[in-house]
């Protein structure tokens, strides 16, 4: 019976995932403004919607960064949250095995533990391992929460368009000062 339910509930957000990412919500009143195109000079022209790379990055992480063609992030997105799973499974291990032998120690079933006698410090690395799985937990929720504002961000720069004639010049100059005398520098002119 749970194996039923689980493979339900799997199906029915796989389901809900697909509906949503292939953009089958259109009510029926102007379909050309529905799929985010307009007609100019009788060529479509499709708008890169931020709302859409938000919502699809909210949804699974990455999903966003290749709606706006940014494939190398997908790496460090995925990079970063393996690791961090791995850091959390660890810490998460090692705090549950500390805990439960610091109990052991407190009811005095045992005496020594991986050559710890000592109950504070049997403590301490408990509430170690603990304080890093609970950091662990906060910069998974940062790199998701990042993940969402990047492609937000590189959605709405989509079209931004950067142009050539970005320049920095740096070349000698002569000035004059107030008393009619020639003073020499460096003069910085900036181009865009």
């Amino acid at each position: 019976m749970p194996g039923n339910w689980k493979s339900t509930n799997i199906s029915k957000y796989i389901i809900i995932i697909v509906l949503v990412c292939s953009g089958t919500f259109v009510n029926g009143q102007n379909p050309s403004v529905e799929n985010n195109t307009y007609s100019l000079n009788d060529s479509i022209v499709k708008i890169h919607s931020p709302h859409k790379a938000t919502m699809y990055s909210a949804l699974v992480p990455g999903l966003g960064q290749i709606y706006n063609k940014k494939y190398w992030k997908l790496p460090v997105i995925y990079g970063l949250t393996g690791a961090f799973i791995y850091a959390f499974d660890l810490n998460n291990d090692m705090y549950n095995k500390y805990k439960n032998a610091y109990a052991e120690m407190e009811a005095g079933n045992i005496t020594i533990f991986e050559g710890y006698t000592d109950k504070a410090i049997m403590l301490r690395l408990k509430d170690g391992y603990q304080r890093n799985r609970d950091l662990n937990v906060i910069v998974l929720a940062a790199i998701y929460m990042l993940n969402i504002v990047d492609a937000t961000v590189d959605a709405h720069l989509y079209e931004y368009k950067i142009t050539e004639d970005v320049s920095l010049n740096v070349q000698p100059s002569l000035i004059k000062t107030s008393e009619y005398q020639n003073s020499y520098g460096l003069s910085l002119k900036f181009t865009f």
